[in-house]
């Protein structure tokens, strides 16, 4: 039998161990310091409302300069109370860790089909009025969203360290067609004025939309795949523009990776796909798919951007997903900015 002093040694000896394993787990769960030569945003989407989301606590530790809700913000499903669209939002409100996170970061909102209103809603939804009232009062968006605007598309500049980002939240719902090969997803009001927006300077170009723009349409989910026509109209745009810097931002499916498409915009075409904060789902089958898939059920995501090159790397943009749980990083891709604009010809 082993004695009392013997195992208090062994205990005693082993405790410097354990605190060393306890020290790395509290760290593998820490959120990635932000550097101060960095602007971070972080990315949210397909929130329910109604479940825990240990997820927002995490993005307060973010510390970051932006907050970018891609859609799905709550999960309303009505298709004729609008009584139940505003109780979503009242419950959302309600939420300490949402208020702490609009409390700590500018906040940047579009919308998908379920805070729009109901499941692959298209223009031909009965409450989109009575939606439309609702996000932009939660949102505090009346200064940014004219009042005479159908839809719920704005745009906003931000400069750092001399150069320009601009960011482009586009509604993917309120002239949406039937999917089909010359159905529309954005109406002729808004394609004029995605144009404008691309014919400004800007270094990085982050354009958000509700529904993946590289997913393929035979994975059978939402997709701006499902429309052709307006998808090469929007990569054609792009391109006439000469709009360098684009990287997509999208949400809708409960996972998150990156797809690339080469040479889609004169240049590839780089997508960060992140939605779940609380919810996980299967990935479907993608081609244009770069990255692992992060399928973990409480989720995080953050955009650094670092603007300057020094003597170590270049100027870059770094897409990371966390479990929110374990903070185990789940994805991590780079993109140097030098990358998102077309070869220069030699002449």
């Amino acid at each position: 039998m082993m004695s009392i002093a013997l195992f208090a040694a062994i205990v005693a000896f082993a405790q410097p161990s354990l605190a060393a394993a306890a020290d790395t787990v509290k760290a593998s769960m820490t959120v990635p310091p932000k550097d101060p030569r960095d602007y971070r945003i972080s990315v949210l989407g397909c929130l329910r409302q109604n479940r825990p989301a240990p997820a927002l606590a995490r993005y307060v530790e973010h510390r970051a300069d932006l907050a970018l809700w891609v859609g799905d913000n709550i999960y309303a499903d009505s298709k004729d109370d609008p009584a139940l669209i505003q109780r979503c939002y009242d419950q959302l409100g309600a939420n300490v860790d949402f208020q702490r996170l609009r409390a700590a970061a500018p906040t940047m909102a579009t919308w998908d089909d379920h805070d729009y209103g109901d499941n692959n809603e298209d223009k031909r939804y009965k409450l989109k009025n009575q939606a439309r009232a609702m996000f932009v009062r939660f949102w505090g968006l009346e200064q940014e969203i004219p009042a005479s605007q159908p839809g719920i598309w704005w745009a906003r500049v931000i400069e750092r360290s001399g150069r320009r980002l601009q960011i482009v939240m586009l509604d993917n719902r309120w002239h949406r067609d039937p999917p089909g090969p010359d159905a529309d997803m954005l109406g002729e009001d808004q394609w004029a004025w995605l144009g404008e927006r691309l014919s400004e300077p800007a270094a990085l170009r982050l354009i958000v939309s509700g529904s993946q723009v590289l997913l393929p349409k035979e994975a059978g989910s939402e997709t701006w795949d499902e429309y052709p026509k307006a998808r090469d109209r929007l990569f054609s745009l792009i391109r006439d523009r000469k709009a360098s810097g684009v990287i997509f931002v999208t949400g809708d499916q409960h996972y998150a990776e990156v797809c690339r498409r080469r040479d889609a915009l004169g240049y590839d075409a780089v997508e960060f796909q992140f939605a779940g904060i609380n919810q996980t789902e299967k990935p479907e089958f993608n081609p244009f798919r770069v990255s692992p898939c992060a399928m973990a059920l409480h989720s995080d995501a953050m955009i650094d951007i670092r603007w300057q090159a020094d003597e170590f790397e270049p100027a870059h943009v770094l897409f990371r997903v966390f479990d929110s749980v374990t903070g185990q990083v789940e994805i991590a891709y780079r993109v140097n900015l030098d990358e998102l604009s077309p070869p220069v010809s030699a002449e």
